[in-house]
């Protein structure tokens, strides 16, 4: 593929046409999507421009008029320069059918004494060769040169104040040859924004141009960690058009310090931005000395008034402004406001109808003329004008407030609802009202609510999670096994066998039948002079009766049949009772493991004292127990649930102090 292939034109010595092919294919081989096509691209686009300087440096190459057919036909050949090697490459070999041509002629004689006067010979056109008259110091410019010719570049036009705020001329700079090579852009993407730091006083529009280029909206959060925090927010400032200094009206002002005026007025903005008045009013008192008739520098001074308090001032300000820029859209929307908090109804609304004759999607503009309307007693008009706020943007809370102070004339000039008409046509004035119906405010309360706490309840999750995990990790249970046994309190396991009971998990709650049951004399006890931590000890119930341990935490143990087998069961006093007296009861308690210890040696000791057979089938791992252990209602870890309940409860008690506030904010959306 030829070289005009490749930029899609036809043979040509211009090199705006070019340069305008080469644009147009860039949008096709992005450097970073399709290197290897923008590479032959770019050879290709290089060729072509040596091709067009070398065919202007030879003027004695091009066809002259008059000449034979065969020159032309050479010319043709000569626009078109040889394949490079990556051509070759990139194609399949193949072999080409070359044209024939006629071979170069002399003239005779008789022609040369027509055509020229003198005895030189015409020499034979030459096919164009490539090596030749080429710009060797172009070619052998390295990426770092290139970039440094760049910047350059960059700092000649920004020295020139009047060409710097031309926006063509940084257009043309940004089709700087460095621009298309990928290794330069990267490094001028890394440079530029570091150059501007310095030289931040352009134009909007120039911000615009270079944002499209470098992408810098969208790599702001990067930015921020490379870059002064307050250049940061000056970019923001200009790409969002949040606020935008003008540099046009110093054009004609030669007399002017220019960079010393731009510098103080920025210092001033940038010291209103960080809130710091008096270094504002400083650099306001330095610029106005230098040039008093600025648009821009009127409107920071009267947002310096509004922001300290001298509204009297302030107003004068504006008033001043919109004398000097009749098409200041900004000081016309101060001055509403302005007028709005005199009392001048009137003239706001004339400000706010002068701000949407031009500008008639300016929200701000339109909330400013219902707001005088309100002043004026006017009820339909603002609320026409809040409805048509509302239905541009439905959450927009000024517009709702404002239709509630419409709402409250209108309840006073009808009668109370004291029937299912009154109310009627109470709720039909609220929906005209564009406030919403019951199910409607629902919703948008639990939406309220939920936002206004997210982080709260958030926390309380993450609190009950601890909780959890604290509890899990005392009785060494997964997740899982934890959320089994909630669940497997409120129904229990029925086991009817030992088989069963043997394949129930130990912890779970079980509801079982004891037959043949019988209460062995025998007490769980808890000395809690003589054991500071909760110990369970198995005594007879003389030795508790004298030692003074019988209290409601003493548990009774009794054995009994489990189908066929004997497991020992420890209850309270009243299950105990019921078992002596019936020797069978239904009943649920906790599946456990025997401890190492004293209790089943204790336990068989008593059995053996009754003569009761149990050698051979008492189960002797395992036990029931139907009365919560002393050491399960103090184990250490409570302390530490104790403190997260007490600051679960205290966010319980926030969140619900919310409700009232909620709906109470809810009038307001």
């Amino acid at each position: 593929m030829g070289i005009w292939e490749i930029l899609g034109i036809e043979p040509t010595d211009n090199p705006a046409q070019i340069k305008k092919a080469y644009a147009k294919k860039l949008k096709v081989h992005n450097p970073e999507v399709d290197p290897e096509g923008f590479q032959r691209l770019r050879e290709a686009y290089d060729l072509a421009l040596k091709f067009t300087r070398n065919d202007k440096r030879n003027p004695e190459k091009r066809p002259l008029d008059g000449e034979e057919n065969h020159e032309t036909q050479e010319e043709t050949i000569h626009l078109q320069p040889p394949r490079r090697l990556y051509e070759q490459w990139h194609s399949e070999p193949a072999e080409e059918e070359q044209p024939s041509y006629d071979p170069p002629q002399r003239l005779t004689l008789f022609d040369r004494f027509l055509e020229e006067p003198t005895q030189e010979e015409i020499p034979i056109p030459k096919r164009y060769d490539f090596t030749e008259n080429v710009d060797h110091s172009e070619r052998s410019m390295n990426s770092d040169d290139m970039v440094e010719r760049f910047f350059r570049r960059t700092q000649e036009l920004y020295d020139n104040y009047h060409e710097r705020i031309q926006l063509e001329n940084w257009r043309e700079l940004l089709n700087d040859e460095a621009m298309w090579n990928v290794g330069c852009h990267q490094v001028i993407d890394t440079r530029f924004l570091h150059f501007l730091e310095e030289h931040y006083h352009l134009p909007h529009e120039v911000w615009m141009l270079l944002d499209s280029h470098f992408q810098w909206r969208e790599k702001s959060e990067k930015l921020a960690s490379q870059l002064s925090g307050r250049f940061v927010a000056y970019l923001n400032g200009q790409l969002n058009q949040i606020f935008t200094l003008r540099y046009h009206s110093f054009e004609n002002r030669d007399d002017l310090d220019i960079e010393a005026f731009l510098e103080w007025r920025s210092d001033a903005l940038f010291a209103l931005m960080e809130n710091d008045w008096e270094t504002a009013q400083s650099y306001l008192a330095k610029a106005h000395a230098l040039y008093a008739l600025d648009p821009d520098l009127i409107r920071l001074q009267g947002e310096y008034f509004l922001r300290t308090g001298n509204k009297n001032r302030a107003f004068h300000t504006f008033d001043q402004l919109i004398r000097l820029d009749p098409d200041n859209i900004d000081a016309y929307l101060y001055r509403a406001r302005l007028f709005l908090e005199k009392g001048d109804a009137t003239d706001a609304i004339k400000d706010c109808e002068e701000i949407l004759t031009r500008m008639p999607e300016l929200w701000d503009a339109r909330s400013l003329l219902g707001k005088g309307y309100l002043q004026l007693g006017e009820w339909e008009k603002a609320q026409k004008v809040f409805q048509e706020i509302l239905s541009h943007n439905p959450s927009d809370i000024d517009a709702k407030i404002c239709l509630t102070q419409i709402h409250s004339p209108f309840n006073r000039m009808t009668e109370p609802p004291a029937s299912k008409q009154a109310k009627a046509v109470r709720r039909k004035n609220l929906q005209t009202l564009g406030l919403p119906g019951r199910l409607a405010r629902f919703k948008q309360f639990f939406a309220l609510y939920t936002r206004r706490n997210i982080w709260t309840i958030i926390f309380l999750l993450l609190l009950h999670y601890a909780m959890f995990a604290v509890v899990s990790m005392k009785l060494d249970m997964t997740s899982e096994q934890m959320f089994d046994s909630l669940v497997n309190k409120y129904k229990p396991v029925q086991i009817k066998t030992v088989e069963e009971m043997k394949q129930t998990p130990l912890g779970y709650q079980v509801e079982f039948t004891l037959t043949k049951a019988s209460y062995i004399n025998m007490l769980r006890v808890y000395d809690k002079e003589k054991y500071p931590e909760p110990k369970a000890e198995f005594i007879p119930a003389a030795k508790a009766k004298e030692r003074d341990l019988l209290n409601s935490d003493t548990g009774y143990v009794n054995v009994g049949y489990l189908g066929q087998q004997l497991i020992i069961v420890i209850t309270d006093y009243d299950h105990a009772k019921e078992i002596h007296d019936k020797q069978s009861i239904t009943m649920r308690g906790t599946l456990k493991a025997i401890p190492d210890g004293e209790m089943l040696p204790v336990i068989v000791n008593a059995l053996e004292k009754r003569k009761h057979p149990y050698q051979s089938i008492l189960v002797t791992d395992t036990y029931i127990n139907a009365k919560p252990d002393l050491e399960e209602k103090g184990w250490t870890g409570s302390w530490l649930l104790g403190i997260l309940a007490m600051i679960a409860m205290l966010y319980y008690i926030r969140i619900i102090r919310e409700f009232p506030k909620t709906r109470k904010a809810l009038t307001f959306h």
